[in-house]
């Protein structure tokens, strides 16, 4: 059985749904300490942990929360005969200095939401054996409807403006990177971690999870606008804005694609309002 932490959040449902009767919900709220998580999950056979949950980045604690929940699962998850832990971190562990992210990239975080994903890699990677191991994903923006219909990332949030009239704010001049990855190319590699966990030596990945191409925010703001009709205004920049993109395979991603979905998904939501 697979077990899922933040299974009611925008990736987390969408993984429970396709996990089916394979997949379980994992609640850190009621299941606070290792031993009792412990017990749970030898009482529904888990073999994998999919760990979703997490603080949201701009939450002043995120760092402490993040490492805690990790040494949560950690505690459990070594206590258990066999357990895959697979982590969802974030391109924010690395530094604004990059612009391109991957594999070797150096981790440096610049926030606490990054340097408690930086802390939570650490602690799981110290677990790393050959019945316990670990796979680490370093996801970028991740773009999509929720499995409740709901638009979710950048893309949800311009296309929110665009349905309410606009404009379409774009934070600066608009020349920050971003790398938009669509929710199925990142559920797909957490099923490819599923199926094949590392079996050699140190028993531990990173996987950079990207569209593996770079777009401006300017540009993205561009193609709401194309399909909505709608101005753009710039107000202040982000102080801690993260511009670039992961170095990874080109993916089939399509912005204009995603727009499109978003758009649709917006103008339902909306409409119903």
């Amino acid at each position: 059985m697979i077990g899922v932490t933040g299974a009611s959040g925008f990736i987390g449902s969408h993984l429970l749904a396709q996990l089916g009767d394979s997949g379980f919900s994992i609640n850190l709220r009621t299941l606070d300490t290792p031993n009792v998580l412990a017990d749970y999950l030898r009482d529904n056979d888990c073999r994998t942990i999919v760990h979703l949950a997490g603080p949201l980045p701009g939450d002043s604690n995120a760092d402490v929360v993040a490492t805690e929940l990790a040494q949560r699962i950690a505690g459990a998850a070594m206590s258990l005969d066999q357990c895959h832990i697979i982590f969802s971190s974030t391109i924010r562990v690395h530094s604004r200095e990059q612009g391109v992210f991957g594999i070797d990239s150096e981790v440096a975080p610049f926030d606490a939401y990054g340097l408690g994903k930086a802390n939570a890699e650490s602690v799981f990677l110290n677990c790393a054996n050959a019945s316990h191991p670990i796979s680490i994903l370093r996801v970028s923006s991740v773009q999509g409807v929720g499995v409740n219909g709901r638009a979710k990332g950048l893309l949800g949030v311009f296309a929110r403006q665009a349905a309410m009239g606009g404009p379409i704010t774009v934070m600066g001049d608009g020349n920050s990177v971003k790398d938009l990855v669509s929710i199925n190319t990142v559920l797909d590699a957490i099923g490819g971690c599923v199926l094949y966990p590392p079996n050699t030596g140190p028993y531990s990945q990173i996987i950079p999870v990207g569209s593996g191409q770079g777009i401006t925010v300017g540009e993205i703001a561009e193609a709401m606008c194309d399909i909505s009709g709608v101005d753009i205004a710039h107000i202040e920049a982000d102080p801690n804005d993260l511009s670039g993109y992961v170095d990874c395979d080109i993916n089939d991603d399509n912005l204009q694609g995603m727009v499109e979905n978003v758009w649709r998904a917006v103008e339902t939501e909306m409409g119903g309002a």
